[in-house]
């Protein structure tokens, strides 16, 4: 029996979407498929996401990594947590389960400015039991030890518990651990999903 609801942000509960936001900016499709590829997907983002870097520091990287580029990078930088916006179906969701009963926690590969930012700026994210942020922990989906984190601080059993992930690769370390999970994609409908696991009522 579910108990225990774990939830991803980006893409689960908050937007995160680089390409779309970086069409206000520019038309080019082929450059900002680039971008992406070079910032969002690089190794100092990746570091963004484990807490070992800030972000003034990964600005900087970038402005010496790609200097003819620097207004674009500035123009990211100083803007990009605008496009952190709740996708409000599955605050309904979450909202939803918490007056069930059902146990809400965070488990997210997340840099501590952009959550501090949604944190300050969002009052669903108090609705949760209890969170893992990578960008806190210095610890990163997949890596295992993120996962045995979240059962042991929250002492959780993974039979009880659920995990929703828009990356299918994050979701495997939880199932090995004994939780269900839950693929949330673009065109994944959450009701459905969690209705198919009788987290929420069929009618």
């Amino acid at each position: 029996m579910i108990k225990n609801i774990i939830f991803d942000l980006g893409n689960v509960l908050i937007n995160f979407k680089p390409y779309e936001f970086l069409l206000r900016f520019t038309n080019d499709k082929e450059y900002i498929d680039q971008f992406i590829s070079k910032v969002t997907r690089s190794k100092t983002w990746l570091e963004l996401d484990r807490g070992t870097e800030s972000l003034e520091n990964a600005r900087t990287i970038f402005l010496s990594k790609y200097p003819q580029e620097k207004d674009f990078i500035e123009q990211f930088f100083d803007q990009w947590m605008d496009m952190l916006a709740p996708i409000e179906e599955n605050i309904k969701i979450l909202e939803e389960l918490k007056e069930l009963g059902y146990r809400t926690y965070i488990l997210s590969n997340y840099i501590i400015e952009a959550f501090s930012y949604v944190s300050s700026k969002y009052s669903f994210l108090s609705l949760f039991n209890g969170q893992i942020i990578s960008g806190v922990e210095k610890v990163i989906k997949p890596e295992k030890a993120i996962y045995e984190l979240l059962l042991s601080r929250y002492n959780l059993v993974p039979e009880e518990s659920l995990f929703i992930d828009d990356i299918l690769f994050f979701l495997k370390p939880a199932k090995k651990l004994g939780m269900k999970t839950i693929w949330n994609r673009p065109e994944t409908d959450l009701r459905e999903e969690l209705k198919k696991l009788y987290v929420l009522p069929q009618n």
